[in-house]
């Protein structure tokens, strides 16, 4: 069992949750809780491989696309005295005395989760803040001031903990406040994409996505998997493109299979949403692959979830089956998708980024 460096900072200030009623957001791991196994807290995880080792006992979970409304979802967990939601967002209103919130890379995704924090725990509740120090807890502490006076708490393995003292009453967090449409155009197609904070590519056509679209083979068919939707970029133009095709989304965030969702209801489309660890428990099998994977934890360049995807993709792709990968240039992916596909081709490239088509 290890600690990431946040959960150990506040593992030293483990007298912090003797008293009040705590929520946590997106925690960097599943053991601190194991700390304070007694005490009765809710645990938001926007993000599915934390959630699944906190619940312990699934593996994945589905959607039919047309069951996810603005009013979001939830998957509920309880272990033991702790209850743990998996979702894109909760609407509470001061329901908490206590917020922990785990600092997120983008500057916008944590001002969304401050203003839902700041809905739970109403007037005299406090918003905490635990980040590593070179991910912007600095920059973080300014944003939180609007919300009351700040107080840097601790300083440890390279990570800061700041609580605010919320001056005023806010209403419950409001999604339709977040979320906003953008239009694209791809090859004649154009289709409207929703965008919230948090989301890969926020307000914005990812200029890889688009190269992968622009280079997409023409002889496509049967189920096809998009890894990584992110805001269902791909999923919806391809479904424009290929009415015939039947696609599959899958995403490790909440925020992802929220905002696919809502692509898709805007785009008069329907699929079926997966919320996954990597493929971690997809077992249907597809006649191809597409994707603009994440080569990103957090603020860590990090390919070990592109290495396990890439190996677990042979096994869901039929005899006859493809993937088509966009990846920026410096990425090692053609020798890792020669170790599991027999031909890899370069379909396209420019000086930022590389789509690949692999088969058997």
């Amino acid at each position: 069992m290890i600690l990431t460096p946040q959960s150990q900072l506040l593992e030293r200030n483990i007298s912090l949750f003797n008293t009040g009623s705590w929520a946590f957001i997106n925690p960097s791991d599943a053991y601190f809780f194991d700390g304070i196994k007694s005490k009765h807290i809710t645990v938001l995880h926007q993000y599915f491989d934390v959630f699944a080792e906190c619940a312990r006992v699934i593996p994945t979970v589905s959607f039919d696309s047309r069951d996810i409304t603005n009013t979001g979802f939830e998957v509920t967990q309880k272990v033991s005295n702790h209850t743990h939601i998996f979702a894109p967002f909760v609407t509470l209103s001061k329901s908490h005395t206590d917020v922990m919130v785990f600092l997120p890379k983008a500057k916008t995704h944590f001002q969304m989760l401050l203003r839902m924090a700041a809905g739970m725990v109403g007037e005299g509740g406090r918003i905490h803040v635990v980040g590593e120090n070179k991910g912007g807890i600095k920059s973080a502490a300014k944003l939180m001031q609007q919300y009351g006076p700040t107080q840097k708490v601790d300083s440890a393995r390279h990570c800061s903990l700041i609580t605010v003292l919320v001056e005023s009453d806010h209403l419950a967090f409001d999604p339709a406040d977040w979320v906003d449409f953008n239009s694209y155009s791809v090859d004649g197609c154009t289709w409207d994409v929703a965008s919230m904070p948090g989301v890969f590519s926020y307000q914005e056509l990812d200029t890889g996505t688009e190269l992968l679209l622009e280079k997409l083979s023409t002889t496509l068919s049967g189920d096809v998997l998009d890894f990584a939707c992110g805001a269902g970029v791909i999923a919806s133009y391809v479904m424009l493109k290929y009415p015939h095709l039947k696609l599959h989304l899958t995403d490790v965030s909440a925020l992802a299979v929220y905002c696919s969702a809502l692509t898709l209801a805007k785009n008069n489309l329907t699929a079926t949403l997966y919320a996954a660890d990597g493929l971690h428990g997809f077992t249907k099998k597809v006649q191809h692959i597409l994707t603009n994977p994440p080569f990103h934890t957090g603020i860590k360049t990090d390919y070990t979830i592109t290495k396990r995807f890439i190996s677990d993709a042979k096994n869901l792709l039929t005899s006859q089956g493809s993937m088509q990968m966009v990846a920026n240039r410096f990425l090692p992916y053609p020798g890792l998708l020669a170790e599991h596909f027999q031909t890899v081709y370069t379909t396209a490239q420019t000086s930022q980024f590389s789509v690949y088509q692999a088969t058997f």
